[in-house]
């Protein structure tokens, strides 16, 4: 269950920086604060599978050091990458994802962000667990192997009695159009 809290100040670039995409949709999913996997089935129409690309636990290193800070960590935690993607019937990628962070203490939270066959939003919602999402970046980046641009989305997950972890999600421009409005230029993607 996510708390609907009102907005973060640090949230606001972000919101202000989604406002600045054309389609409808693609604000609302970038701005959304709920669960990516709900919303996007519920626009779908279908359910979505997941496939997981690659997972590891390391010590942080140079690809998190910036997320350290944002996330309250010490750089010597054990630390989870996991990169998934979300599929329509199995075929086409949804979205590709980037989850990191530290490895969780709670065992239903690990078993939830090492899942094999349950996308993230729907174990958190499964299993009730409360929580809270603050957006933290939006911008633009290719969908390969399409010379396309994709819209992506930043954000850190609180669950209660855990350390946050980050969440990165790029769209497929299909499903979610990046043409922004006239005179808007954002960020390209730094993880993803």
């Amino acid at each position: 269950m996510t708390r609907r809290t009102p907005c973060h100040p640090a949230e606001q670039p972000a919101l202000l920086r989604a406002q600045q995409f054309a389609d409808p949709f693609t604000r609302r999913l970038l701005t959304h604060r709920g669960s990516t996997t709900a919303l996007l089935e519920h626009h779908l129409g279908a359910p979505l599978a997941l496939r997981l690309v690659a997972q590891r636990v390391r010590r942080t290193g140079m690809e998190a050091a910036h997320l350290l800070p944002l996330l309250g960590l010490r750089a010597d935690e054990p630390w989870l990458v996991r990169r998934t993607e979300l599929r329509h019937h199995a075929h086409a990628a949804v979205s590709r994802n980037l989850v990191m962070g530290p490895v969780p203490r709670r065992a239903d939270l690990c078993t939830i962000l090492t899942s094999t066959t349950v996308p993230l939003g729907r174990a958190l919602a499964e299993h009730r667990l409360p929580q809270c999402r603050r957006l933290l970046r939006v911008g633009c980046s290719p969908w390969r192997p399409l010379a396309t641009t994709a819209a992506w989305r930043g954000y850190v997950v609180h669950v209660d009695d855990e350390q946050p972890f980050y969440v990165e999600e790029l769209f497929h421009p299909a499903i979610a159009p990046a043409r922004l409005r006239p005179a808007a230029h954002l960020e390209p993607a730094a993880a993803s």
